[in-house]
Parts: C-alpha cells; sequence; structure tokens
C-alpha cells in the first residue's frame, strides 16, 4: 500500500509551510496590499530596479504636463516647441526585522499547542501590520496621535525617506471657512463635504491634476476614511438614504453586508490605521481622509539572501544552546516614499475633518 512521502525541502517542509503562513497573514493583514502593481497607474507603484542589483537608492523620474497654448492657422510653430519638465526623487530601501524564540524544549512539552505554528502566525500579523501602519503614515504625511500601534508616536520615517505634508492645492479642511485654523468640532465628515471634495478635485488643472483609472469612461477614486470618519458619514441621513435608495435591495444592500459603499464618484474605504492629528493652528483636533490617484506612493523592493525581490517577508530558524532552544525570524527589504511633482502631492488628496471620538 502506498504511503504519503514529503522530500527533503519539500513545500510541505516546516521551513515552507512556515514562510507561507508569514506570507499569507502579512499579505491579509495588510490594508494597502490591493493597490500595490508595477505599472504608473498603479496607486502604489512598485518598484524593483534593486531585487537583484547591489545598492540602496532608486530615483524615480516623473514628467509635468504640457501648458503650453499651442498655435493656430499658419503661425510659425518651429522654435517654439515646449520641453518637457523633468522632476526626480530618491526612494531609500533598508532592512526590517522582528523575531521570537521558544525558552527550551520543556517548554514546547509543556505547551498543549503548537508553539511554532502560532509563532509563525504571530509573525505573519506582526509583519502585515507593520507594513499596513507604514504605508498608512506615508499616505498620510504624519504618523498622528493614534495608540495601540507598533510604530510610536514618535516614528518619523523609515530607511531615510522622510514624511511629506500635503501642499495647499491637495489639501481640503471642512467647515464654512475651510481652514485649519477655522475648523470646529462639528465639521465632520458628511456628504455634503463629500460634494465639495468632488468639485475641489475636478477643479485641479496642469502639474496639480490627479489622474484616476477609469471605469466605462469614468474615474474611479478610492476614498480612504478613518474609523471615526466613516462612523460620522454613517450618521449623515443624506448619505444613509443614497445607501438605502440606490444600493441593492436585500440583504445585499451595503447597510446590510458591511460594504462601505460609494459616493458620487468616491469608491469608500476604512482603514483603521488612519491618521488622527492634533490641529497645531488652534482648531478642532481632525482625521484624515485620502483620495488616491495614481502613483501616490513609490515602493521599492530590494532582493534578499536571492530572492526574488517580491516584497514579501521571509523566514528563517534557528537553534540556540546546543539545540534546546528555536527562534523565529521574519524579514523584508524594502523602501517607501510618496510621489512628489515639483513639491506638489499630486497623487493624494486630503480631506481633514473633526471627528467623533469612539
Amino acid at each position: 500500500m502506498a504511503g504519503t512521502i514529503v522530500a527533503t525541502g519539500a513545500s510541505l517542509s516546516p521551513t515552507q509551510v512556515a514562510e507561507k503562513v508569514i506570507a499569507h497573514y502579512a499579505e491579509r493583514v495588510n490594508f494597502w496590499k490591493k493597490w500595490e502593481g508595477e505599472s504608473p497607474d498603479s496607486i502604489i507603484q512598485v518598484r524593483k530596479d534593486l531585487a537583484k542589483k547591489p545598492g540602496d537608492t532608486i530615483k524615480v523620474h516623473i514628467f509635468g504636463q504640457l501648458t503650453g497654448e499651442g498655435k493656430t492657422g499658419d503661425s510659425t510653430l518651429e522654435g517654439e516647441e515646449e520641453g518637457l519638465t523633468p522632476y526626480s526623487q530618491s526612494v531609500i530601501i533598508d532592512q526590517i526585522r522582528h523575531a521570537t524564540k521558544i525558552r527550551g524544549k520543556m517548554t514546547e512539552q509543556r505547551s498543549a499547542i503548537s508553539l511554532r505554528k502560532e509563532h509563525s502566525t504571530q509573525l505573519g500579523m506582526w509583519a502585515g501590520n507593520y507594513e499596513c501602519e507604514t504605508t498608512s503614515i506615508y499616505a498620510a504625511g504624519v504618523r498622528g496621535t493614534r495608540t495601540g500601534r507598533i510604530l510610536s508616536t514618535s516614528y518619523s520615517g523609515f530607511a531615510g525617506n522622510s514624511l511629506q505634508a500635503g501642499d495647499s492645492a491637495h489639501i481640503l479642511w471642512a467647515g464654512s471657512s475651510a481652514t485649519e485654523a477655522a475648523l470646529a468640532s462639528g465639521d465632520k465628515m458628511s456628504a455634503a463635504f463629500l460634494d465639495k471634495l468632488n468639485a475641489k478635485i475636478d477643479l485641479l488643472a496642469n502639474s496639480d491634476a490627479m489622474q484616476f483609472k477609469k471605469v466605462d469612461g469614468e474615474d474611479l477614486r478610492p476614498l480612504v476614511l478613518t474609523v471615526e470618519q466613516w462612523y460620522d458619514l454613517q450618521q449623515d441621513p443624506d448619505f444613509v438614504a443614497a445607501q438605502q435608495n440606490a444600493g441593492e435591495r436585500g440583504k445585499g444592500n451595503p447597510l446590510f453586508t458591511g460594504r462601505k459603499g460609494m459616493w458620487k464618484g468616491f469608491d469608500i474605504f476604512v482603514n483603521p490605521f488612519g491618521a488622527l492629528v492634533t490641529n497645531g493652528a488652534g482648531g478642532s483636533n481632525y482625521a484624515k481622509a485620502l483620495v488616491l490617484g495614481s502613483q501616490a506612493l513609490i515602493k521599492a523592493y530590494g532582493g534578499e539572501d536571492g530572492a526574488s525581490g517580491d516584497g514579501r517577508f521571509r523566514y528563517v530558524e534557528k537553534t540556540f544552546d546546543y539545540g534546546n532552544q528555536v527562534g523565529f525570524a521574519c524579514f523584508a527589504t524594502f523602501g517607501l516614499s510618496k510621489t512628489y511633482l515639483n513639491s506638489k502631492n499630486f497623487g493624494i488628496f486630503e480631506a481633514n475633518t473633526a471627528y467623533t471620538s469612539i
């Protein structure tokens, strides 16, 4: 009778299984993974220039849009050509690692659960949370005050890539005065504010304009709210009525399924790692919503120990104390930066509102 055989080095070996567990959790936990891609129209453009090459820095080149009026009729065009305006920024990569250790064989003996499997699972969840927190912070341009996270409130960036605040052309403040200093406690996320946000984005021109992927010829604008902003939006009767009337009837309606729904071209997502910020201009503290365009962020991956540079966290086991103790580590090599064009954050539009503390 044939029996099941697991050959040496097969995909079911403990090391391979643990690595797959880490990769699974790292991607499932990471809110941002769905927007990564190598094409220029991806929200997070992935660069693998250093996947199989030495070095720790890549330079990203971006060209501004043409602004000339052109020539009419038989007016001379020769000598009046418009040159492209190049902009560039650097993204630095570095290694991030974390590890756990089982104290010894008697610790494993006493445990009713598989400590090795639990260590792999927890490292995978940590990896996903770390990447999600890091990406959320770079997208917002600030760590913020939210507590209970891996990265401390004093976090200022990774691998030497500085956090970049939004520019005035790509920020909208809630409230009648639409300024940071005048933001009042009642200026919360609402359907009316989303209408104004949509209009502000439509009016962006030339180098301020944002590019979005199109669906059926229309821009699809991912809108990432904090949990608090999503709560406030659900208290707005205009938004609730729209979801009731325009959404699918019955159990598939977003009010019952938990789907976040849409609003006039905004595809709404909720990020539990979204930034809460202390207002330094005298107004109410606020939460940052983000509208995501193409090339909002650049993420550079480096190769690690001959790996393909796909950005996944890798897994290593090591024994200590003559084989009595075993340690587990995960590691990845990457760098992250906002995309800036002429000092303008053309890939992300910030929408700042007061919020209800939950």
